[in-house]
């Protein structure tokens, strides 16, 4: 049963200052003739072990793939696939997936697929499942060229675990190596997560906000991200989820960009927009 807004409005600026994260999460206000007050709120990151470990075991960094359809086997390590993440309050009070914990799957500029496959071995006669290898089929076709893979477990309310050995990606060739230039992943680069078209929202509910961060720090003169919500800017100065109030019912544009001292950064994954629908 959800608790009203006004509740979590009162417990989100408590749990704020108890984290030292009262200070406000945009530096901007609504744009002029904004119809609705869009507000965010930062929120501390959900509690996770760092004994969590994910590789993709296929395709391998730089390989050749000869042909659609393309299969990814990866493993992870101290993390249940499928488990409703119940123990975390945050699942009774932002939208769940059905599917439970998943890894999800971002190919290129892709909006990410989700994967709670069965492992390739389930169960053990101790019924142990926590370290097991996955393979799946890309549910989508790839054309001829460069392209890029990044996968990351997240709770069944859609938030990314964040710890050293979490994200994994890689870069691999559809059909022959051509001279595409490869995405140089040593500079810093984000992914988007949440909020996505995976997810029932709704008008009653907050919405998720969760991106990572590779290769960079977030400060309020330095690295930081651009929110925009239907072209209302504001600015996030700390890497954490953050709850987004106010949205009406339809369809609402959500842009993130990696900015650094102002200007936009440039390469690949600097930016992504997704499309989103508040039932």
């Amino acid at each position: 049963m959800h608790v009203s807004f006004a509740i979590f409005a009162v417990s989100f600026i408590a749990l704020g200052a108890l984290f030292g994260m009262s200070r406000p999460a945009s530096t901007e206000k609504p744009a002029a003739g904004t119809k609705e007050e869009i507000r965010i709120m930062p929120v501390a990151p959900a509690l996770e072990s760092n004994t969590v470990i994910l590789k993709i075991a296929v395709p391998k960094d730089n390989e050749i793939v000869s042909g659609n359809p393309v299969w990814i086997q990866f493993r992870i390590d101290g993390f249940a696939l499928g488990a409703d993440s119940s123990q975390f309050e945050r699942a009774n009070q932002v939208a769940v997936s059905d599917m439970g914990q998943t890894v999800h799957v971002v190919v290129d500029d892709r909006p990410y697929f989700a994967i709670n496959e069965p492992a390739i071995n389930p169960f053990n006669e101790t019924g142990y499942f926590y370290n097991q290898s996955y393979k799946f089929e890309m549910p989508f076709s790839l054309k001829d060229g460069l392209h890029t893979i990044r996968m990351f477990p997240a709770r069944s309310f859609g938030e990314s675990l964040k710890g050293d050995n979490t994200f994994a990606v890689v870069t691999f060739y559809m059909g022959n190596r051509d001279s595409t230039k490869q995405p140089d992943l040593l500079k810093p680069y984000l992914t988007y997560n949440e909020p996505s078209d995976q997810m029932d929202l709704s008008e009653n509910q907050p919405v998720l906000l969760d991106f990572l961060l590779s290769n960079c720090e977030l400060s309020p003169d330095g690295y930081n991200v651009r929110l925009m919500i239907d072209g209302a800017k504001r600015t996030l100065t700390s890497w954490q989820p953050y709850y987004i109030y106010g949205l009406s019912k339809g369809k609402h544009k959500i842009r993130l960009e990696l900015v650094n001292r102002g200007a936009k950064v440039s390469g690949p994954f600097s930016e992504a927009e997704r499309t989103i629908v508040i039932n």
